[in-house]
């Protein structure tokens, strides 16, 4: 059976790639490379040292972003689980925030922060820190309320209950909140790095289109895809060894 699905998964990329090749090839205009162009531009991209560089650069700017809303969003959604008090007064600017466009406050981050990494960092965190708000206050509110008890009489507080009780109970609301905020932390440093950078993915798209050549920007375009994916199988991997008493829904 996991054979057979691999296999449906391979036909689907080839069905599309093949697509992709075809209008190409019908369209015959160089503004629409085909698939083929875009893989040896990807190949040429990597072999050149260009890639690694400057993924290295996207990545340790969302990372920082990324573990910043991590943190933040993981302390605040517990806090507001476990204390009715602070969740009735957040709870509203949260309901307020949440929808916001982001996006909308970089001109005002930018002018707080500059334009380098830092203006990235404060932006991926405020993208990421909702689904990972939402996600760790749904796990630390379904914690059944035996398991709390069986602590309490236990004498089991403070960092002990954070530590043995609470984050394995809600870690699988974590890794969910995680495998969200990941896809939305590699698009916001697109996005950011399209304005006054000088390094990273999202300024070679800038640069590639600046010289009419969308082979190697669709070729940054698809790594940003293949960054994505290859986190997602991290963390679903993760979360396979780490709740190994929950069972999986793979995706």
């Amino acid at each position: 059976m996991n054979t057979r699905s691999n296999l449906v998964k391979l036909l689907g990329v080839c069905i599309f790639l093949g697509i992709w090749q075809g209008f190409a090839v019908l369209s015959n205009t160089r503004m629409f490379p085909s698939a083929v162009t875009v893989f040896i531009q990807l190949g040429y991209l990597v072999k050149s040292g260009v890639l690694l560089e400057n993924v290295l650069s996207t990545l340790s700017k969302g990372i920082g972003g990324l573990s910043l809303a991590v943190f933040a969003g993981s302390l605040l959604g517990i806090v507001c689980a476990r204390n009715r008090y602070i969740n009735a007064a957040l709870n509203p600017l949260i309901a307020v925030l949440y929808p916001i466009p982001k996006l909308a406050l970089y001109p005002i981050v930018i002018l707080i922060f500059g334009l380098g990494a830092w203006s990235k960092i404060i932006q991926v965190s405020l993208e990421c820190f909702f689904p990972l708000f939402v996600q760790v206050y749904a796990g630390t509110r379904a914690i059944p309320k035996s398991i709390l008890w069986l602590a309490s009489n236990n004498q089991v507080k403070g960092w002990r209950l954070l530590r043995d009780v609470l984050l394995p109970a809600l870690l699988p609301s974590l890794l969910t909140g995680l495998r969200i905020a990941t896809p939305i932390m590699l698009i916001v440093m697109c996005v950011t790095e399209f304005i006054g950078e000088s390094s990273g993915l999202g300024y070679l798209i800038v640069r590639y289109s600046s010289y009419f050549d969308p082979a190697s920007a669709l070729a940054i375009v698809l790594t940003f895809g293949l960054l994505g994916l290859i986190a997602d199988r991290l963390i679903v991997w993760t979360r396979t060894k780490a709740v190994f008493w929950e069972k999986q829904i793979k995706l």
